[in-house]
């Protein structure tokens, strides 16, 4: 595949809920038992290529899920999910757990571009196809975490949406 057939006037990094649930040891993930490491070692990588495309003068956007203590929605569930799992409500709003990471949380610095979700996918539910419509966003490059997760839904989540998608696995 050659980058080069993409067009950085039209172009967008995508980073994924790089938050302390998902990145810090003290976050949900890491009190719950998820080996946090490698969301850990993205981060330098992360900052690194939202550097360099903001260099470039290429927008970047970013997503923060935000979980609220008591959820109606997923509460009618009669099967476990996958919060079942944790030892606490990942990512609730206002919390420590929810905010980017302090590493990369001044780079996050247009609210305009922070997109806030609910759940895994960045586009399910919110308005960040508005947002990339408005920017003239046709190929989306996309980091973060998690892997198995958030980053793999909305990579098909732009694909479906026939964007062109570059998953940056560098950065994931």
């Amino acid at each position: 595949m050659s980058l080069d057939l993409l067009d950085p006037a039209k172009s967008a990094l995508l980073v994924i809920d790089m938050q302390n649930a998902f990145c810090h040891a003290k976050g949900t993930l890491g009190v719950s038992g998820v080996n946090v490491k490698p969301a850990i070692r993205a981060i330098p990588k992360v900052k690194a290529l939202v550097q360099g495309f903001r260099a470039a003068e290429v927008p970047v956007l970013w997503t923060v899920q935000e979980h609220f203590e008591t959820d109606h929605k997923r509460g009618r569930k009669r099967l476990p999910s996958h919060t079942s799992k944790r030892k606490r409500v990942s990512a609730l709003s206002g919390s420590w757990d929810a905010r980017i990471v302090k590493e990369l949380a001044r780079l996050a610095d247009d609210p305009a571009l922070v997109i806030l979700k609910h759940r895994f996918g960045a586009f399910h539910q919110t308005r960040l196809e508005q947002v990339l419509g408005m920017l003239g966003v046709e190929a989306l490059f996309v980091a973060g975490v998690t892997a198995n997760a958030c980053v793999e839904t909305t990579l098909r989540e732009a694909y479906l949406r026939d964007y062109d998608v570059v998953a940056v696995s560098d950065a994931i």
